[in-house]
Protein backbone atom coordinates (compact mmCIF):
# COMPACT_ATOMS: atom_id res chain seq x y z
CA UNK A 1 0.00 0.00 0.00
CA UNK A 2 1.70 3.23 -0.80
CA UNK A 3 -0.22 5.90 1.03
CA UNK A 4 1.63 8.99 -0.78
CA UNK A 5 -0.22 7.72 -3.88
CA UNK A 6 -3.25 7.45 -2.50
CA UNK A 7 -3.40 10.96 -0.84
CA UNK A 8 -1.90 12.17 -4.01
CA UNK A 9 -5.59 11.01 -5.02
CA UNK A 10 -7.77 13.20 -3.02
CA UNK A 11 -9.26 16.17 -4.34
CA UNK A 12 -8.51 19.81 -3.56
CA UNK A 13 -11.11 20.71 -2.04
CA UNK A 14 -12.32 24.19 -2.16
CA UNK A 15 -15.30 23.80 0.19
CA UNK A 16 -17.62 21.31 2.02
CA UNK A 17 -20.43 19.29 0.24
CA UNK A 18 -24.46 19.65 1.63
CA UNK A 19 -26.24 16.91 3.06
CA UNK A 20 -27.94 16.67 -0.45
CA UNK A 21 -24.66 16.97 -2.15
CA UNK A 22 -23.25 13.91 -0.22
CA UNK A 23 -26.56 11.91 -0.86
CA UNK A 24 -25.66 12.33 -4.42
CA UNK A 25 -22.25 11.62 -3.78
CA UNK A 26 -23.53 8.20 -2.36
CA UNK A 27 -25.84 7.51 -5.30
CA UNK A 28 -23.24 7.83 -7.84
CA UNK A 29 -21.24 5.89 -6.32
CA UNK A 30 -23.20 2.97 -6.15
CA UNK A 31 -24.37 3.43 -9.90
CA UNK A 32 -20.77 3.23 -10.66
CA UNK A 33 -19.75 0.24 -9.12
CA UNK A 34 -22.86 -2.09 -8.48
CA UNK A 35 -21.08 -5.06 -7.82
CA UNK A 36 -18.64 -2.96 -5.15
CA UNK A 37 -21.11 -1.12 -3.08
CA UNK A 38 -23.97 -1.64 -1.47
CA UNK A 39 -26.15 1.38 0.04
CA UNK A 40 -29.33 0.94 2.44
CA UNK A 41 -31.34 2.79 4.25
CA UNK A 42 -30.73 2.46 8.22
CA UNK A 43 -32.70 5.04 9.79
CA UNK A 44 -33.52 8.92 9.81
CA UNK A 45 -32.97 11.82 11.45
CA UNK A 46 -35.39 13.11 13.47
CA UNK A 47 -36.59 15.41 10.79
CA UNK A 48 -37.00 12.39 8.62
CA UNK A 49 -34.24 12.31 6.78
CA UNK A 50 -32.89 8.48 5.73
CA UNK A 51 -29.38 7.43 6.78
CA UNK A 52 -27.44 5.80 4.42
CA UNK A 53 -24.73 3.17 5.11
CA UNK A 54 -22.23 2.40 2.34
CA UNK A 55 -20.52 -1.33 2.60
CA UNK A 56 -17.99 -2.19 0.69
CA UNK A 57 -15.69 -4.80 0.66
CA UNK A 58 -16.25 -8.78 2.52
CA UNK A 59 -12.79 -8.57 4.69
CA UNK A 60 -12.59 -10.96 7.80
CA UNK A 61 -13.23 -7.79 9.72
CA UNK A 62 -15.52 -5.42 9.98
CA UNK A 63 -14.68 -1.18 10.50
CA UNK A 64 -17.22 1.51 11.14
CA UNK A 65 -16.61 4.81 10.34
CA UNK A 66 -18.99 7.71 10.22
CA UNK A 67 -18.68 11.85 9.59
CA UNK A 68 -20.25 14.89 11.05
CA UNK A 69 -20.66 13.03 14.60
CA UNK A 70 -20.73 17.08 15.51
CA UNK A 71 -22.87 18.65 12.53
CA UNK A 72 -20.26 21.91 13.21
CA UNK A 73 -17.24 19.37 11.87
CA UNK A 74 -17.82 18.34 7.97
CA UNK A 75 -14.24 17.31 7.40
CA UNK A 76 -15.10 14.02 7.46
CA UNK A 77 -17.35 14.05 5.61
CA UNK A 78 -15.12 14.70 2.61
CA UNK A 79 -13.16 12.25 3.97
CA UNK A 80 -15.23 9.56 3.73
CA UNK A 81 -16.50 10.82 0.34
CA UNK A 82 -13.09 10.17 -0.81
CA UNK A 83 -12.57 6.78 0.98
CA UNK A 84 -15.52 5.11 0.18
CA UNK A 85 -14.71 5.92 -3.58
CA UNK A 86 -10.65 4.86 -3.28
CA UNK A 87 -12.05 1.36 -2.25
CA UNK A 88 -14.37 1.21 -4.49
CA UNK A 89 -12.10 1.69 -7.41
CA UNK A 90 -9.16 0.35 -5.67
CA UNK A 91 -9.86 -3.68 -5.23
CA UNK A 92 -6.39 -4.12 -4.29
CA UNK A 93 -6.48 -2.12 -1.58
CA UNK A 94 -9.62 -3.03 -0.04
CA UNK A 95 -8.15 -6.73 -0.27
CA UNK A 96 -4.85 -5.87 1.33
CA UNK A 97 -6.73 -4.23 4.19
CA UNK A 98 -8.87 -7.55 4.94
CA UNK A 99 -12.06 -4.90 6.42
CA UNK A 100 -15.28 -5.19 5.78
CA UNK A 101 -16.41 -1.29 5.38
CA UNK A 102 -19.32 0.70 6.62
CA UNK A 103 -19.47 4.10 6.43
CA UNK A 104 -22.06 6.46 6.87
CA UNK A 105 -21.21 10.31 5.49
CA UNK A 106 -23.31 12.25 7.92
CA UNK A 107 -24.45 10.60 11.07
CA UNK A 108 -26.55 14.22 12.05
CA UNK A 109 -27.80 15.05 9.22
CA UNK A 110 -30.54 18.10 10.76
CA UNK A 111 -27.25 19.40 12.24
CA UNK A 112 -25.42 19.55 9.30
CA UNK A 113 -28.29 21.03 7.41
CA UNK A 114 -28.15 23.75 10.59
CA UNK A 115 -24.18 24.99 9.54
CA UNK A 116 -24.12 24.77 5.55
CA UNK A 117 -24.27 28.31 5.36
CA UNK A 118 -20.59 28.22 6.14
CA UNK A 119 -20.13 25.29 3.91
CA UNK A 120 -19.22 26.99 1.06
CA UNK A 121 -17.19 30.25 2.33
CA UNK A 122 -15.63 32.60 2.64
CA UNK A 123 -13.79 30.46 5.00
CA UNK A 124 -13.11 33.00 8.10
CA UNK A 125 -13.84 33.40 11.70
CA UNK A 126 -16.63 35.84 11.26
CA UNK A 127 -18.76 33.97 8.19
CA UNK A 128 -17.84 30.30 10.44
CA UNK A 129 -19.27 32.36 13.82
CA UNK A 130 -22.34 34.11 12.05
CA UNK A 131 -24.34 30.29 10.32
CA UNK A 132 -22.37 28.06 13.49
CA UNK A 133 -24.10 25.57 14.95
CA UNK A 134 -23.76 22.33 17.68
CA UNK A 135 -26.28 21.13 19.53
CA UNK A 136 -26.77 20.55 23.45
CA UNK A 137 -25.21 17.41 24.67
CA UNK A 138 -28.95 15.88 25.00
CA UNK A 139 -28.74 16.76 21.49
CA UNK A 140 -25.87 15.38 20.11
CA UNK A 141 -25.04 11.95 18.57
CA UNK A 142 -21.65 11.28 19.73
CA UNK A 143 -22.91 12.15 23.53
CA UNK A 144 -26.19 10.61 23.91
CA UNK A 145 -24.84 6.54 24.63
CA UNK A 146 -26.77 4.99 27.57
CA UNK A 147 -24.63 4.83 30.24
CA UNK A 148 -24.62 3.91 34.15
CA UNK A 149 -22.40 5.16 36.09
CA UNK A 150 -22.27 5.47 40.42
CA UNK A 151 -25.33 8.23 40.32
CA UNK A 152 -25.36 8.78 36.61
CA UNK A 153 -28.37 6.67 34.56
CA UNK A 154 -29.15 7.85 30.91
CA UNK A 155 -30.96 6.01 28.65
CA UNK A 156 -32.66 8.22 26.06
CA UNK A 157 -30.18 8.28 23.25
CA UNK A 158 -31.45 10.33 19.92
CA UNK A 159 -32.52 8.48 16.83
CA UNK A 160 -29.08 8.92 15.19
CA UNK A 161 -27.41 7.35 18.44
CA UNK A 162 -29.84 4.25 17.67
CA UNK A 163 -28.40 3.45 14.26
CA UNK A 164 -25.33 3.35 15.58
CA UNK A 165 -26.13 1.46 18.89
CA UNK A 166 -28.05 -1.00 16.45
CA UNK A 167 -24.43 -1.35 14.15
CA UNK A 168 -22.28 -1.44 16.43
CA UNK A 169 -24.62 -4.27 18.68
CA UNK A 170 -24.66 -5.79 14.94
CA UNK A 171 -21.26 -5.64 13.64
CA UNK A 172 -19.40 -5.43 16.32
CA UNK A 173 -16.45 -3.51 14.59
CA UNK A 174 -13.13 -4.51 15.31
CA UNK A 175 -12.29 -0.74 14.36
CA UNK A 176 -14.53 2.28 14.85
CA UNK A 177 -13.57 5.91 13.25
CA UNK A 178 -15.51 9.11 14.40
CA UNK A 179 -14.71 11.35 12.50
CA UNK A 180 -14.11 15.11 14.48
CA UNK A 181 -12.63 18.25 13.84
CA UNK A 182 -12.57 21.79 15.35
CA UNK A 183 -12.78 25.40 15.42
CA UNK A 184 -9.36 26.65 15.91
CA UNK A 185 -6.19 24.90 17.31
CA UNK A 186 -4.20 22.09 16.06
CA UNK A 187 -4.31 18.82 15.45
CA UNK A 188 -4.53 16.12 18.29
CA UNK A 189 -5.92 12.41 18.34
CA UNK A 190 -7.61 9.94 20.45
CA UNK A 191 -7.59 6.40 20.84
CA UNK A 192 -8.86 3.76 22.71
CA UNK A 193 -5.50 2.55 24.13
CA UNK A 194 -1.98 3.33 23.87
CA UNK A 195 -0.34 2.43 21.17
CA UNK A 196 2.99 4.59 21.14
CA UNK A 197 4.34 2.65 18.10
CA UNK A 198 1.64 4.74 15.61
CA UNK A 199 2.28 8.34 17.23
CA UNK A 200 5.16 9.45 15.29
CA UNK A 201 2.88 8.77 12.49
CA UNK A 202 0.53 10.87 13.53
CA UNK A 203 2.68 12.89 14.05
CA UNK A 204 4.37 13.09 10.28
CA UNK A 205 1.43 13.07 8.36
CA UNK A 206 0.58 16.68 9.92
CA UNK A 207 3.93 17.72 9.55
CA UNK A 208 3.93 17.13 5.82
CA UNK A 209 0.66 18.82 5.56
CA UNK A 210 2.08 22.26 7.42
CA UNK A 211 -0.68 21.82 10.17
CA UNK A 212 0.61 22.16 14.14
CA UNK A 213 -0.06 19.96 16.68
CA UNK A 214 -2.42 20.73 19.75
CA UNK A 215 0.51 21.26 22.42
CA UNK A 216 -1.47 23.83 24.61
CA UNK A 217 -4.20 22.70 26.74
CA UNK A 218 -5.71 19.20 26.61
CA UNK A 219 -9.68 19.80 25.53
CA UNK A 220 -10.53 19.22 28.72
CA UNK A 221 -8.75 19.18 32.10
CA UNK A 222 -8.97 15.40 33.02
CA UNK A 223 -8.15 13.94 29.64
CA UNK A 224 -5.52 11.06 30.11
CA UNK A 225 -2.12 11.61 27.95
CA UNK A 226 -0.79 8.60 25.93
CA UNK A 227 1.56 11.24 24.45
CA UNK A 228 2.01 15.18 23.28
CA UNK A 229 -1.54 15.33 21.54
CA UNK A 230 -2.59 12.27 21.83
CA UNK A 231 -5.28 11.11 24.75
CA UNK A 232 -6.78 8.29 25.74
CA UNK A 233 -10.94 8.50 23.94
CA UNK A 234 -12.92 10.39 26.92
CA UNK A 235 -16.03 8.81 28.76
CA UNK A 236 -18.83 10.16 30.10
CA UNK A 237 -17.30 8.49 33.95
CA UNK A 238 -14.31 10.89 33.57
CA UNK A 239 -15.51 13.94 33.15
CA UNK A 240 -18.11 12.74 36.48
CA UNK A 241 -15.33 12.29 38.36
CA UNK A 242 -13.43 15.44 37.66
CA UNK A 243 -16.64 17.50 38.71
CA UNK A 244 -17.10 15.39 41.92
CA UNK A 245 -12.98 15.92 42.69
CA UNK A 246 -13.04 19.45 41.91
CA UNK A 247 -16.39 20.98 43.08
CA UNK A 248 -17.35 18.70 45.68
CA UNK A 249 -20.96 18.45 44.27
CA UNK A 250 -22.96 15.76 43.01
CA UNK A 251 -22.25 15.51 39.17
CA UNK A 252 -25.35 14.13 38.40
CA UNK A 253 -27.29 17.31 39.01
CA UNK A 254 -27.94 18.83 35.49
CA UNK A 255 -26.66 15.89 33.75
CA UNK A 256 -28.61 15.31 30.94
CA UNK A 257 -26.94 13.23 28.45
CA UNK A 258 -25.33 10.00 27.96
CA UNK A 259 -21.40 8.62 27.00
CA UNK A 260 -19.80 8.32 23.88
CA UNK A 261 -19.69 5.67 20.97
CA UNK A 262 -16.43 4.53 22.71
CA UNK A 263 -17.17 3.66 25.59
CA UNK A 264 -20.26 2.04 24.59
CA UNK A 265 -18.99 -0.14 21.99
CA UNK A 266 -16.30 -1.47 24.68
CA UNK A 267 -19.03 -1.36 27.78
CA UNK A 268 -17.99 -4.65 28.65
CA UNK A 269 -14.32 -3.64 29.33
CA UNK A 270 -12.70 -5.92 26.94
CA UNK A 271 -11.47 -2.83 24.83
CA UNK A 272 -13.05 -5.38 22.01
CA UNK A 273 -13.19 -2.17 19.50
CA UNK A 274 -10.40 0.00 18.87
CA UNK A 275 -12.15 3.82 18.60
CA UNK A 276 -10.28 6.02 16.78
CA UNK A 277 -10.79 9.93 16.44
CA UNK A 278 -8.40 12.42 14.35
CA UNK A 279 -8.94 15.57 15.55
CA UNK A 280 -8.03 18.94 13.21
CA UNK A 281 -8.89 22.46 12.73
CA UNK A 282 -9.99 24.60 10.67
CA UNK A 283 -8.28 27.96 11.72
CA UNK A 284 -4.73 27.64 13.64
CA UNK A 285 -1.79 29.76 14.84
CA UNK A 286 2.05 28.97 15.10
CA UNK A 287 1.51 29.58 18.88
CA UNK A 288 -0.81 26.53 19.01
CA UNK A 289 2.50 24.12 19.01
CA UNK A 290 5.14 26.64 20.88
CA UNK A 291 6.40 24.67 23.80
CA UNK A 292 8.44 27.42 25.06
CA UNK A 293 8.01 29.22 28.36
CA UNK A 294 6.55 32.41 29.06
CA UNK A 295 6.97 34.47 32.07
CA UNK A 296 3.44 34.09 33.52
CA UNK A 297 2.44 30.83 36.02
CA UNK A 298 0.22 28.55 34.14
CA UNK A 299 -2.47 28.80 36.93
CA UNK A 300 -3.03 32.69 36.80
CA UNK A 301 -3.54 32.31 32.71
CA UNK A 302 -6.03 29.65 33.59
CA UNK A 303 -7.68 32.18 35.89
CA UNK A 304 -7.85 34.88 33.67
CA UNK A 305 -9.20 32.48 31.23
CA UNK A 306 -12.02 31.94 33.55
CA UNK A 307 -12.49 35.43 34.22
CA UNK A 308 -12.55 36.23 30.81
CA UNK A 309 -15.44 32.75 29.94
CA UNK A 310 -17.49 34.35 32.89
CA UNK A 311 -17.72 37.77 31.44
CA UNK A 312 -18.72 36.87 28.37
CA UNK A 313 -21.19 34.33 29.74
CA UNK A 314 -22.99 37.04 31.79
CA UNK A 315 -22.77 39.52 28.64
CA UNK A 316 -24.52 37.08 26.62
CA UNK A 317 -27.06 35.82 29.74
CA UNK A 318 -28.10 39.49 29.68
CA UNK A 319 -29.21 39.98 26.78
CA UNK A 320 -30.98 36.11 26.66
CA UNK A 321 -32.86 37.24 29.59
CA UNK A 322 -34.33 40.34 27.51
CA UNK A 323 -35.60 37.57 25.44
CA UNK A 324 -36.09 34.37 27.00
CA UNK A 325 -39.84 34.18 27.03
CA UNK A 326 -39.90 34.82 23.68
CA UNK A 327 -37.82 31.66 22.46
CA UNK A 328 -39.43 27.88 22.60
CA UNK A 329 -37.82 25.94 25.02
CA UNK A 330 -39.32 22.59 22.18
CA UNK A 331 -37.95 23.12 19.18
CA UNK A 332 -35.59 26.21 19.25
CA UNK A 333 -32.14 23.70 19.21
CA UNK A 334 -30.23 27.18 19.15
CA UNK A 335 -32.02 27.87 22.37
CA UNK A 336 -31.48 24.40 24.09
CA UNK A 337 -27.87 24.38 23.43
CA UNK A 338 -27.41 28.11 24.59
CA UNK A 339 -29.43 27.46 28.12
CA UNK A 340 -26.71 23.94 28.34
CA UNK A 341 -24.03 26.33 27.80
CA UNK A 342 -24.82 28.99 30.36
CA UNK A 343 -25.79 26.69 32.63
CA UNK A 344 -22.38 25.42 33.28
CA UNK A 345 -20.94 27.61 36.03
CA UNK A 346 -19.80 24.45 37.82
CA UNK A 347 -17.27 23.60 35.09
CA UNK A 348 -15.81 27.36 35.50
CA UNK A 349 -15.65 26.17 39.60
CA UNK A 350 -14.21 23.17 38.67
CA UNK A 351 -11.46 24.34 36.50
CA UNK A 352 -10.70 26.90 39.21
CA UNK A 353 -9.98 24.47 41.82
CA UNK A 354 -7.68 22.70 39.23
CA UNK A 355 -6.30 25.43 38.33
CA UNK A 356 -4.48 25.73 41.95
CA UNK A 357 -3.80 22.50 42.03
CA UNK A 358 -0.20 20.74 41.97
CA UNK A 359 -1.39 19.64 38.57
CA UNK A 360 -0.97 23.26 37.37
CA UNK A 361 2.42 24.63 38.62
CA UNK A 362 4.99 26.16 36.96
CA UNK A 363 5.29 28.68 34.02
CA UNK A 364 2.90 28.86 30.85
CA UNK A 365 3.79 27.38 27.34
CA UNK A 366 2.99 29.97 24.51
CA UNK A 367 0.82 27.62 23.35
CA UNK A 368 -0.60 27.12 27.14
CA UNK A 369 -1.04 30.95 27.19
CA UNK A 370 -2.57 31.21 23.48
CA UNK A 371 -4.92 28.36 24.37
CA UNK A 372 -6.46 30.27 27.36
CA UNK A 373 -6.31 33.68 26.34
CA UNK A 374 -7.89 33.49 23.29
CA UNK A 375 -8.55 29.98 22.16
CA UNK A 376 -11.16 29.11 24.76
CA UNK A 377 -12.28 32.98 23.79
CA UNK A 378 -13.27 31.96 20.45
CA UNK A 379 -15.17 28.68 21.41
CA UNK A 380 -16.67 30.82 24.03
CA UNK A 381 -18.18 33.50 21.42
CA UNK A 382 -20.29 30.47 19.95
CA UNK A 383 -22.57 31.01 22.79
CA UNK A 384 -23.19 34.05 21.06
CA UNK A 385 -23.71 32.44 17.49
CA UNK A 386 -26.49 30.22 19.18
CA UNK A 387 -28.25 33.48 20.88
CA UNK A 388 -28.09 35.19 17.08
CA UNK A 389 -29.46 32.45 15.98
CA UNK A 390 -31.84 31.30 18.55
CA UNK A 391 -33.30 34.83 18.18
CA UNK A 392 -33.01 34.64 14.36
CA UNK A 393 -35.44 31.56 14.33
CA UNK A 394 -38.31 33.18 16.45
CA UNK A 395 -37.85 36.11 13.70
CA UNK A 396 -38.10 33.99 11.42
CA UNK A 397 -41.62 32.26 12.34
CA UNK A 398 -42.87 35.66 14.47
CA UNK A 399 -46.78 35.20 12.45
CA UNK A 400 -46.76 31.55 13.04
CA UNK A 401 -46.11 32.56 16.83
CA UNK A 402 -48.20 35.62 16.94
CA UNK A 403 -46.00 37.86 18.19
CA UNK A 404 -46.81 41.69 19.11
CA UNK A 405 -45.47 44.48 18.27
CA UNK A 406 -43.35 44.94 21.59
CA UNK A 407 -42.46 41.33 21.43
CA UNK A 408 -41.35 41.95 17.80
CA UNK A 409 -39.31 45.02 18.83
CA UNK A 410 -37.87 43.27 22.16
CA UNK A 411 -36.21 40.15 19.78
CA UNK A 412 -34.96 43.00 17.00
CA UNK A 413 -33.34 44.85 20.23
CA UNK A 414 -31.73 41.57 21.23
CA UNK A 415 -30.85 40.48 17.88
CA UNK A 416 -29.16 44.00 17.05
CA UNK A 417 -27.32 44.07 20.42
CA UNK A 418 -25.74 39.96 20.31
CA UNK A 419 -25.00 40.71 16.88
CA UNK A 420 -22.75 43.83 17.53
CA UNK A 421 -21.02 41.90 20.48
CA UNK A 422 -20.59 38.67 18.42
CA UNK A 423 -18.93 41.30 15.54
CA UNK A 424 -16.67 42.84 17.92
CA UNK A 425 -15.26 39.98 19.65
CA UNK A 426 -14.83 38.18 15.83
CA UNK A 427 -12.86 41.72 15.12
CA UNK A 428 -10.66 41.12 18.33
CA UNK A 429 -10.09 37.37 17.65
CA UNK A 430 -9.07 38.53 13.96
CA UNK A 431 -6.96 40.66 14.74
CA UNK A 432 -4.96 38.81 18.03
CA UNK A 433 -5.14 35.31 16.66
CA UNK A 434 -3.29 35.53 13.43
Amino acid sequence: MDMKEIIARVPDYTCFMTVDELDQSTQKLASDYPDRVQVRCVGHSRAGHPIQLIQIGHGSKNALVFACPHPNEPIGSLTVDFLTRELASNEALEKELDYTWYFIKCIDIDGSRMNEGWFKGPFGITNYMHHYFRPAFRDQVEWTFPVEYKKLSFNSPIPETKVLMDLIDTLRPEFMFSLHNLGFGGAYWYITKNLPELYPKFYDIVKQMGIPRKLGEAEAPYAVTFAPAVFQMMKARDSYDYNERFTGKDPVAGHNYGTSSDEYANRDGKDRTLTFVCELPYFYSDKIDDTSLTDRDRSDVILESCDMKEKLDGQTRDIFRRVEDLLSCDDNYFRRALEEKLGGSESIEAQRAWAKSPECAGKATQAQMFDNLYVMRYFRCTNLCLLLRGIDFELGRAAERGFTAEQMQRLHDAFDATNALLDSECAYLEENMH
